[in-house]
């Protein structure tokens, strides 16, 4: 156990210590996140991450998966602009001890393009912009994902990510990785942390320009204790590296709190001081539903719904 802490700390060291300070915008459609549970917990979920959706929050989460699972959530936010959709298959094994697939898509339909009337005289009161044509963008990742435990305490976990994105007649390709790792400190205590494109996610265009998903890492602790009848779980996160400072230049911190009565669990969360509310319904002991409500800085909330299937 000592020997696979000392490598551990080793490797977080290591890989934070380079992270750089602003990663542009390449991979901001994968900071969406997945699954209600997690979103209403106020995206404090490394190190809860358990189930299907452990390939994108923590893949190490896998590692610790009872049963075989699927994983399906849509959402359409801002009045239907965006549409976002993820699914995902988890295996239990022998050898990996858990294994997943999942595929990310977010789309925008009808993005207006404009020129004016007469492009060669300024902007006037006879010289108004016009639709001159209507694009679609698309932007998929799929994750195959895998995570081992290597003691009673210790997990690890890894992510390969290949992305495809589309505007219009322009494409993209990447390919990234991520690596998890998931230690038990104690009797219904976690520490967690997800190292995000550690190899720096290059994103190649057919237009022979290459943006690049630059390092993060995601850290987070997990309670889980009885109470009264029930269970509550207190998770907190944050993250460093990528673009990961807000507007005053700190780090981000995530929290959120569960509590789980019998068949539902209620949610609550902040993630980077926007308010996130849930609730969770096991109607039968193979189908969960999770229902998220999210605010936002300046739009207007949106709601996202999941289902998952143990089989």
């Amino acid at each position: 156990m000592l020997r696979y802490s000392i490598f551990v700390a080793g490797l977080v060291l290591t890989l934070i210590r380079p992270l750089a300070a602003a990663s542009g915008y390449a991979g901001e459609f994968l900071a969406l996140g997945t699954g209600a549970r997690a979103l209403a917990l106020g995206s404090a979920y490394v190190a809860l991450a358990d189930d299907a959706t452990a390939g994108y929050w923590n893949p190490a989460g896998l590692a610790i998966l009872k049963e075989r699972q699927f994983h399906l959530m849509h959402s359409e936010r801002f009045s239907g602009l965006v549409k976002n959709d993820y699914l995902a298959l988890a295996l239990t094994g022998k050898r990996i001890h858990g294994l997943s697939f999942s595929l990310i898509r977010v789309g925008v339909d009808d993005i207006e393009f404009t020129t004016l009337q007469n492009p060669n005289i300024p902007l006037g009161p006879d010289n108004r912009p016009v639709v001159s044509s209507r694009v679609s963008s698309s932007d998929y990742a799929f994750y195959l994902s895998g995570g081992r435990q290597l003691s009673s305490r210790l997990a690890l976990g890894s992510s390969l990510k290949l992305i495809y994105r589309s505007i219009g007649g322009y494409s993209a390709y990447g390919f990234g990785l991520d690596l998890g790792l998931r230690f038990h400190l104690g009797p219904g205590i976690a520490l967690a942390a997800n190292l995000k494109d550690i190899t720096t996610t290059p994103i190649v265009w057919n237009t022979d320009t290459t943006d690049k998903i630059h390092p993060s890492v995601l850290l987070g602790m997990a309670y889980t204790h009885s109470l009264a009848e029930g269970r509550a779980t207190i998770a907190i996160a944050s993250r460093a590296g990528g673009n990961a400072a807000d507007y005053s230049g700190t780090k981000p911190l995530n929290a959120g709190l569960e509590y789980w009565y019998k068949n539902i669990a209620l949610r609550a969360g902040i993630e980077e001081s926007r308010q996130a509310l849930g609730i969770g319904l096991h109607l039968h002991k193979r189908l969960a539903l999770d229902m998220a409500y999210l605010q936002h800085d300046e739009l207007e909330a949106t709601y996202r719904f999941s289902a998952g299937f143990h089989f």
